[in-house]
């Protein structure tokens, strides 16, 4: 059952800091797009352009039933049309980010003045040309790092320095609420598209700089090639356990979670009344992340990555009941402070599970070889891909949705109805906390591979052989 390597895997470097950097750089060239469209997208189209909130919704829905076509299909293409000259992943990315640099400016298109249809036609075409070149570069990217090594705590750290550069790529958006509101909090929608661009000029520069720092070890030969299966590689995600459970917890994060960066900015909009809290509130949510990072890899080496993804989330819980059930009078200026105090503690105990995800993602694609003999590794990483874009149609179709719910109407702008601001705070905290408690049932009780079962699959696999001979 042991992976054969391909002669594109000798004459390599032994694994080192340039791969940890090359990679990092892949994810923040990554969220340097996908961090601007996440945050501010819904706001442009519903507040600056003109789209109704269910107009959006129904656009977002769509476009993410493209994706259950699109993701497995590329993963399963990358795993057909295997090993170049350049490895089996990196040419789709070197492909991909030529796309993206136009693509993240163009979903921005300031068309206030066009007819409805227009404005409906240019919002779902214009992000499905985005989408479309971002799984070019993301499916491949998320699988690079099982191909890169298949030692643990070297795979951890792939996933440690990936989110380091997921922050960095997202830390530029945290600071453009200065440049996109003006002193009435209302949007200045215009700018967008110069944003985009700028932004994804410098994601080009970045996987460029990932295409020649990285190097994949283990390949697959072309005799063990297979052929696209498209339903195969649907069912391979829901048999296997761990990639399950890891990605019922992921769609929970990204729905219920992460999507605080869109209700946030409605909090701070419409109750609290100061917009200038997002960038502290960003800040913050990402501190934990930093501390943790020089950690991470000692916890997980004693406990594993599910106890060490799982236990924290524990302070989670308790964090986003805390917001549901503290009362905050926004007229009291210490009310945003402990809105943010306690969106540190959500984020710290969901900040380890962010850190290693990307490791169980690999050790996701062993356990599929393992129980299968075939290596998917783009096929099992785009099923799994696949799962979160689904969730971020969700995330970004269920936000407005609840919003609207308990009474949010965007053409009142700063006049919502009496009472409204304030459901508004209760839903977005009880998002949270319905969030994190599916996280810890996914990762404790779903997700089953711990230590002993890791070692176990990498002698099965024949991992360990092929380190000591690279070594």
């Amino acid at each position: 059952m042991s992976t054969r390597t391909s002669p594109a895997a000798k004459n390599v470097p032994l694994f080192g800091m340039q791969d940890k950097i090359g990679y990092a750089l892949g994810d923040f060239g990554c969220n340097l797009s996908f961090a601007l469209i996440s945050t501010y997208m819904y706001a442009f189209y519903t507040q600056y352009i003109g789209i109704s909130t269910a107009a959006w919704a129904a656009i977002i829905l769509a476009l993410k039933i493209w994706d259950a076509i699109n993701d497995p299909l590329m993963g399963a293409v990358m795993d057909q049309v295997g090993v170049g000259k350049n490895g089996k992943f990196k040419p789709w990315i070197k492909i991909g980010s030529f796309g993206l640099v136009v693509s993240g400016a163009l979903v921005f298109l300031p068309v206030t003045d066009a007819p409805y249809a227009v404005k409906v036609a240019l919002c779902l075409g214009t992000y499905l040309v985005w989408d479309v070149c971002y799984t070019l570069v993301n499916v491949p990217y998320g699988a690079l790092s099982a191909a890169m090594t298949a030692e643990p705590l070297q795979r951890q750290s792939l996933s440690t320095f990936r989110n380091i550069g997921a922050g960095l790529g997202g830390g530029i958006s945290m600071l453009l609420p200065a440049l996109v509101y003006n002193d009435n909090d209302e949007l200045l929608g215009g700018r967008f598209i110069w944003l985009g661009l700028g932004m994804g000029a410098l994601a080009f520069a970045a996987f460029s700089l990932l295409q020649k720092m990285t190097h994949e070890r283990i390949l697959v030969a072309p005799e063990q090639q297979t052929k696209i299966n498209y339903f195969r590689t649907v069912k391979g995600f829901v048999t296997n356990r761990p990639l399950l459970g890891l990605g019922l917890a992921s769609v929970s994060l990204i729905v219920f979670v992460s999507t605080a960066t869109m209700t946030n900015q409605l909090i701070y909009q419409f109750y609290f009344k100061n917009t200038g809290y997002l960038t502290a509130t960003a800040l913050v949510g990402a501190l934990p992340s930093i501390v943790m990072l020089p950690l991470v890899g000692v916890v997980v080496k004693k406990y594993g990555k599910r106890i060490t993804a799982g236990l924290p989330l524990l302070l989670s819980i308790g964090g986003a009941a805390a917001m549901l059930l503290i009362p905050m009078n926004p007229e009291n200026k210490s009310a945003p402070i402990v809105w943010i105090a306690l969106s540190l503690l959500v984020q710290g105990g969901a900040g380890l599970f962010q850190l290693t995800t990307w490791a169980m993602v690999s050790d996701c694609i062993d356990y599929q070889q393992w129980k299968t003999g075939t290596r998917e590794e783009g096929a099992v990483y785009a099923c799994y891909s696949l799962f979160r874009k689904f969730a971020q149609g969700i995330g970004a179709s269920l936000v407005p949705l609840t919003m609207t719910w308990v009474g949010y109407d965007e053409a009142l702008k700063g006049a919502q109805l009496p009472g409204v601001p304030e459901k508004m705070k209760q839903m977005s905290a009880l998002l949270l906390l319905i969030g994190t408690v599916l996280m810890c049932v996914s990762l404790l009780f779903v997700y089953n591979l711990d230590n002993k079962t890791l070692d176990t699959m990498r002698v099965d696999l024949g991992f360990d052989e092929k380190e000591k001979a690279d070594g």
